[in-house]
C-alpha cells in the first residue's frame, strides 16, 4: 500500500459537481474522509462531492493509474485529496487505511465503504471464489473498515459519520446474483448493529441502497434513463448523511430505487 500523490493522467471534468455545490455553504469544512473503491464511477463521484462542500478526502482504490487520475483532477479543481493505493480485502488493509488518513490529514471523520464486487451469476454457477470474492469485498472489507475507523472516532471523542453503500439486493432477493444478495443483506445488517454499537460515541452509520444506477454496466435490468438514479443522486445524499443537518440520522437504509422497482415489506 502507498500513497500517491498528482498524475499527469486526464480525468473526466467535475463540472456538474463544481455548479450543484458552488451555491452552497461549505457544509464539510474541516471534516476529513476516507472514501474506498474512490477512483472512477460512484466512488470518485463521492469523492467529489465530499471534496466541493469543504472535505479532506483520502481516495482509496487497487489501481494506481486510475487512482493517480481521479486525485489529480480533484486537486487541480483546488480541493484536498489524497490517494492511497490499497486492496480492501487484505488482512491489515483497513489498519493502513486509516493510519494513511491520520497521517495525512491528522484526524478522520467520515468513512464511506463504497467499494465492491457484482457477481453476475446464479446459485448453482457459482463457486468458493465467486463468493469468497464477493463476501470478503462486499460485507468483510466494511466491517473492518467500520471496526478500525469507529474505533479511531470513538477515541478522537468528537463523533463521526459511516455511509455504507448497499444495493437494492440487500432489500429484496434476485436469482441472478446470489452471492451479491447474501452480501449486501449482512451489510444492511452491519449498518443497523453498528449505529447501535458506536451510538454512544456519536457516531452515526446509515447506508444508501441503490436501484439501477445510471451507468451501461446494469442496463441488463432493462431500465430506462428515467428509472434510474444517477451517481450525482447518490453522492448528494452522501452529502447530506456525513453533514450535521443528519446529526439525528443514524442506523437508517435509505432507498433510491427511480421507479425501477415496487418493494412490499411486510
Amino acid at each position: 500500500m502507498k500513497i500517491i500523490g498528482a498524475s499527469p493522467f486526464p480525468l473526466t471534468p467535475v463540472s456538474t459537481f463544481v455548479s450543484n455545490h458552488r451555491a452552497m455553504s461549505k457544509l464539510l469544512d474541516g471534516k476529513t474522509a476516507i472514501v474506498t473503491g474512490a477512483s472512477q464511477g460512484l466512488g470518485l463521484a463521492i469523492s467529489t462531492a465530499l471534496c466541493a462542500d469543504g472535505a479532506s478526502v483520502l481516495l482509496v482504490a487497487r489501481e494506481e493509474e486510475k487512482l493517480a487520475a481521479a486525485a489529480a483532477g480533484l486537486q487541480d479543481s483546488g480541493w484536498q485529496a489524497t490517494a492511497m493505493v490499497a486492496d480492501v480485502t487484505v488482512e491489515g488493509a483497513a489498519d493502513d487505511i486509516v493510519a494513511g488518513a491520520l497521517s495525512e490529514f491528522g484526524r478522520l471523520d467520515i468513512l464511506v465503504n463504497n467499494a465492491g464486487v457484482f457477481v453476475w451469476k446464479k446459485l448453482f454457477e457459482l463457486d468458493y471464489a465467486d463468493w469468497s470474492r464477493t463476501i470478503d469485498t462486499n460485507l468483510g472489507a466494511p466491517f473492518h473498515m467500520t471496526r478500525i475507523a469507529g474505533k479511531t472516532m470513538a477515541d478522537q471523542g468528537a463523533g463521526g459519520s459511516i455511509v455504507n453503500i448497499a444495493s437494492i439486493h440487500g432489500q429484496v432477493g434476485d436469482p441472478n446474483v446470489v452471492a451479491h444478495c447474501a452480501s449486501k443483506f449482512g451489510l444492511v445488517g452491519l449498518t443497523k448493529a453498528s449505529a447501535d454499537a458506536l451510538r454512544e460515541y456519536e457516531i452515526r452509520v446509515n447506508a444508501i441502497a441503490p436501484g439501477a444506477i445510471d451507468s451501461n454496466s446494469l442496463d441488463r435490468w432493462g431500465a430506462g434513463p428515467n428509472q434510474k438514479v444517477t451517481q450525482a443522486d447518490i453522492a448528494s445524499l452522501a452529502v447530506y448523511l456525513v453533514s450535521d443537518y443528519s446529526k439525528s440520522v443514524t442506523g437508517s437504509v435509505i432507498e433510491m430505487y427511480g421507479s425501477t422497482h415496487s418493494v412490499i415489506k411486510i
